[in-house]
């Protein structure tokens, strides 16, 4: 299978250069540029592209705009928005952007746009239960013995100096495993590795909020309402799991 691109932005080098970089993807059958916002709706019509990577920021139309109109006339088009400027990232996120870049462009990230566009075309094939799957619990340390629980009853885990912590509405217990055995045991359960130290249920998420330097926080489900750091590398898969 085989992309094609539409690129828009009023700047000719920014322009030059990343149709340069999605050029070198293999699978790009052809890449399409627009100076503005009026044109790269045109372009988009014309060319019924897979993916239009658009500038926040042009003088006839802003990629708002341009975003806005396209969600009518191109439904199913994913859109890539690309800015010098991080704070326009809420507003991306909002408009429900398939991926959000940042200039000066960087080759891997580019690359990432593309892996991730590969692994949404994928259907993902639910893993078949293990004998007497709806019966497996983790092992909680308590005083005195274990405590069993339900993978549905975690609602995140966190890594904190050397112990590794599973949160539960009962409170925080330490376990024998590492956070990375975790994170293998637990996939099959819906749970996320959303940070170095974190993993989440991805069904306790209850919102996405934006913090600083482009990274995030999830509200977990929880009466403390607590939140969870997600790296930004990691924000633009968390969204794909957690959307329709």
């Amino acid at each position: 299978m085989g992309y094609k691109v539409v690129i828009a932005d009023d700047e000719a080098p920014a322009r030059e250069e990343l149709a340069y970089l999605t050029g070198q993807i293999p699978d790009v059958l052809s890449v399409v540029t627009a100076s503005g916002g009026m044109e790269a709706v045109r372009r988009v019509q014309e060319e019924q592209p897979d993916l239009l990577f658009l500038d926040m920021d042009m003088p006839d139309l802003s990629g708002r705009q341009v975003a806005q109109l396209l969600a009518e006339l191109q439904p199913g088009l994913k859109i890539v928005f690309s800015t010098a400027y991080d704070q326009y990232a809420v507003d991306a996120f909002k408009l429900r952007a398939f991926h959000y870049l940042l200039k000066p462009y960087d080759e891997e990230e580019v690359a990432e746009v593309f892996r991730e566009l590969r692994k949404a075309a994928v259907p993902v094939t639910p893993k078949p239960a293990a004998a007497g799957g709806g019966c497996v619990k983790l092992a909680l340390e308590v005083e005195g013995g274990i405590k069993y629980v339900f993978p549905a009853e975690v609602q995140y885990i966190s890594k904190e100096g050397k112990h590794v912590l599973v949160h539960t509405g009962g409170g925080a217990y330490p376990v024998g495993y590492t956070l990375q055995e975790l994170e293998q045991k637990l996939a099959p359960y819906g749970f996320f590795r959303c940070h170095k130290s974190y993993l989440v249920r991805l069904a306790a998420i209850t919102e996405l909020k934006s913090w600083i330097n482009g990274a995030y926080d999830v509200r977990i489900d929880d009466e403390a309402g607590t939140t969870v750091p997600v790296s930004r590398n990691y924000v633009k898969e968390l969204r794909l799991k957690l959307e329709i």
